[in-house]
């Protein structure tokens, strides 16, 4: 896939993927290059590909938030990797390539117990689930979570989250097979949203936080479902950018919305996750209390089939683009 003249990547023209050669970019004395080997897809490089989600400024237009891959250099500043060391990285951009080239900061170790196509799509998703129940949502042992999209990548990280440190999660699924899944990793509850609605979930709560990639018409539906002092943490507008809210039950309930991305945030902020991660997620997956979700692995050849399948909605758990070793 690579020759001597750069490395190539994914990226979206007018629309429409194409894997292209770009030339080698320069190491800074904080970064590492990292050799690619898997990358995980997101529904975010769908967004970036119809053109709603550009990556930040001065950020490669190579698709790909998350990757895993072995150490090829590191910078002079850097002492704490090593060349051929693997590694998985959180990124603003850039994973779906051959290789990468980012700030020391943004690498994890590969948990012992996973294989790098496994590491190439837990980071994106662990780092989202983490800071968005723990940080956003101030969730607690206890606690109840509605959760949307219960089958996606970070839903299944989610779920598994939810299950280890004691906190109730319900979850809105497509099927009825999602929705067996989703009770076998750790979910309390759950609906088909296509045989039921928002009233079977009112039995269920309520709920002290909405974990909702939705947005649109849910927003509404969600306020009955709140506790007193309830959050409501959107990462995700899958049903649509406007939505209508009853301010008086927002009030009398004192219920909190906000809104979360995790690509935008600071470097230093990313940094602090990461670190939480490494201490309290990682070991788990040695201890085998946590799993990656793998739907499916494709060859990075097979780039458009793999996100034809990830649009589709019919996929449990994470979607991997493996590249030669």
């Amino acid at each position: 896939m690579q020759d001597n003249k750069g490395f190539q990547g994914l990226v979206a023209i007018d629309k429409v993927l194409q894997w292209q050669t770009f030339p080698d970019e320069t190491l800074g004395k904080d970064q590492v290059k990292v050799r690619v080997v898997a990358a995980g897809l997101n529904r975010a490089d769908l967004s970036q590909q119809a053109g709603t989600y550009n990556p930040p400024e001065g950020v490669t237009p190579v698709l790909g938030l998350e990757c895993a891959g072995i150490i090829e250099s590191v910078g002079e500043n850097v002492s704490q990797w090593l060349t051929g060391q693997p590694v998985c990285a959180l990124l603003p951009g850039g994973g779906l390539a051959t290789e990468v080239v980012c700030d020391q900061r943004l690498l994890l170790p590969v948990p012992e117990s996973l294989s790098l196509l496994q590491a190439g799509g837990i980071v994106e998703v662990y780092t989202t689930a983490w800071l968005n129940l723990f940080h956003r949502g101030q969730v607690k042992a206890g606690d109840k979570v509605l959760l949307m999209a219960g089958a996606s990548g970070v839903g299944t990280a989610v779920i598994q989250l939810c299950a280890h440190f004691g906190i109730d999660v319900t979850v809105v699924v497509g099927s009825d097979e999602k929705l067996a899944f989703c009770r076998e990793l750790g979910a309390n509850n759950g609906i088909n949203r296509h045989q039921q609605d928002e009233s079977a979930l009112k039995a269920l709560g309520p709920f002290d936080m909405v974990l909702d990639c939705c947005a649109g018409e849910w927003l509404e539906k969600y306020m009955p479902l709140m506790q007193v002092g309830g959050r409501i943490v959107t990462i995700g507008l899958m049903a649509g950018r406007k939505g209508q809210l009853d301010m008086g039950l927002l009030l009398m309930k004192r219920i909190q919305v906000m809104g979360s991305t995790l690509r935008f945030l600071p470097i230093t902020e990313k940094e602090r996750l990461l670190s939480e991660l490494r201490e309290k997620v990682w070991p788990l997956f040695r201890l085998g209390k946590l799993k990656p979700i793998v739907d499916t692995v494709l060859p990075v050849e097979h780039y458009q089939k793999a996100y034809d399948l990830m649009a589709s909605n019919k996929t449990t758990g994470k979607v991997i683009l493996s590249l030669p070793v």
